[in-house]
């Protein structure tokens, strides 16, 4: 491993960075119920399904790259910039002491603003990239929160989560739930707000951004895969915006989805639900120039912070790493590091691990194509629960992660039979990789059609809809 670079800090940066302040945000909102028991997977389910194949295909992150980017503006109704920029690494010219962060921030910065349909402006960006965007060949749609929830589960099985599986046309969305949109990280400590929020500066061009969001598509275990994160910012030396930075200008939602086999989005929204505003500003900044920030006490060691960092850098393709010490709030010491090779020995060493976390993507999958609604919520209760992952009915009401318009749009080659052809891809990769079905009392996990079962004497308590039960 190369020996971090160590920066003098210089440069005051300007505006706020990740800032999510909201009288509105909710302290300690009560969990949503949660439905039905479907079935369970334990983590040795994992280990007698695993994928036998030798191809490395299995366990590593091929064909990585950016499709679409956008920042959160700070208004007051949900408004995106496309494709946006991340702030700019600008580090200040002292170690003057900073004050601790203090204030209300979102767990989630896209259900917390647009918790209608938390995967739309992601699609839009996606889109205003390239409007002829396949989203037929699209396996998974996830964030890095729910693959890193999934990769603990196998690894470090300590923390509870949820979140919520569904499938559009052939596509299936793992969707993070927290117990409300707007729900707040609790007991806030430290610095790690008010040092980005002093390092690093909004361009002119999305001055009043909240946050930046990325969406990168890559194969992973035979799957194609779309993994949106949060991006903390890039590195001047490896990026120069192009040209001037013009002023954001606003774009009708029906204008970015001009193109979408004569089909538009009106700015009228359902009775009680917000429109999306979707303006233009910003330039795609390269993944090679991004960065991951974390702060922590002088008395930390940095290839413990690394080494707790790199699976999440993993998931979300990160190859810059920027750990920034401090003694009592005073950042004499901040490093900037290449991580890249770091990242890859990570994932050579996990080899089994990420074959696991293949499986049980698989196996969601084909739990989701079997259910009557192609949905169900995913449910794990951490050291407070038997070690079970429990695959449970939806509890409460919750929209799906895409308008109605661009459920049609990510469907339209799915109904006309591209989806179908995705789909047995899929399975023939999964057939070459050897891959088993856990057979279950409670439930048959089966990748016939829905054509081909008969849900007549099946319910969700006793069989979780498994279309198969005889009358």
């Amino acid at each position: 491993m190369t020996e971090p670079r160590r920066e003098t800090i210089r440069g005051r940066g300007r505006g706020s960075w990740r800032r999510s302040r909201k009288s509105r945000a909710d302290a300690e909102p009560s969990a949503p119920a949660v439905g039905p028991l479907l079935s369970t997977i334990t983590r040795e389910d994992l280990d007698s399904n695993i994928t036998s194949s030798s191809g490395k295909e299995f366990s590593m992150i091929t064909d990585c790259r950016l499709v679409g980017s956008y920042n959160w503006l700070n208004r007051k109704s949900p408004t995106i910039l496309v494709p946006g920029a991340p702030p700019e690494w600008t580090p200040t010219g002292t170690s003057e002491r900073l004050p601790q962060d203090k204030g209300t921030y979102f767990r989630d910065q896209n259900s917390a603003r647009y918790a209608a349909h938390v995967f739309q402006p992601a699609a839009n960006s996606i889109l205003n990239q390239d409007p002829d965007f396949d989203f037929t060949q699209i396996d998974i749609v996830a964030c890095n929160s729910t693959l890193g929830n999934l990769r603990r589960f196998i690894a470090e099985p300590d923390k509870q989560f949820r979140f919520i599986v569904e499938a559009v046309g052939s596509t299936v969305f793992f969707v993070r739930r927290e117990n409300s949109p707007t729900q707040a990280l609790s007991n806030v400590v430290g610095f790690g707000h008010t040092f980005p929020e002093a390092n690093t500066t909004w361009g002119s061009d999305v001055k009043g951004s909240e946050s930046h969001q990325r969406i990168l598509q890559y194969r992973f275990a035979g799957l194609s895969c779309l993994v949106r994160y949060g991006g903390d910012g890039y590195l001047p030396q490896l990026y120069q915006p192009h040209g001037p930075r013009r002023e954001p200008a606003a774009t009708a939602p029906d204008d970015l989805l001009a193109s979408f086999n004569q089909v538009s989005v009106s700015t009228v929204s359902p009775e009680g639900e917000q429109a999306l505003r979707v303006e233009s500003g910003g330039e795609l900044v390269p993944q090679s120039a991004m960065f991951d920030l974390k702060t922590r006490s002088a008395t930390k060691q940095y290839s413990n912070i690394l080494r707790d960092e790199l699976p999440r850098l993993w998931i979300s393709q990160i190859p810059n790493f920027v750990v920034g010490f401090h003694t009592d709030g005073e950042f004499h010491d901040v490093r900037v590091e290449d991580v890249r090779e770091e990242v890859r020995k990570w994932e050579e060493r996990n080899e089994v691990q990420l074959r696991k976390l293949s499986t049980l993507m698989k196996l969601l999958i084909e739990f989701a194509d079997g259910q009557p609604n192609r949905r169900f919520e995913v449910v794990y209760n951490g050291t407070d629960g038997n070690g079970e992952l429990e695959l449970r009915e939806v509890g409460d009401e919750v929209n799906c992660c895409l308008s109605d318009v661009m459920k049609r749009r990510w469907a339209a080659g799915y109904l006309d039979g591209r989806g179908k052809e995705k789909k047995d891809e899929r399975e023939e990769v999964d057939d070459a990789g050897q891959s088993k079905h856990i057979e279950r009392e409670d439930s048959e996990w089966s990748g016939e059609s829905e054509s081909e079962k008969d849900f007549t004497a099946c319910s969700a308590s006793t069989c979780g809809y498994c279309g198969h039960c005889a009358y």
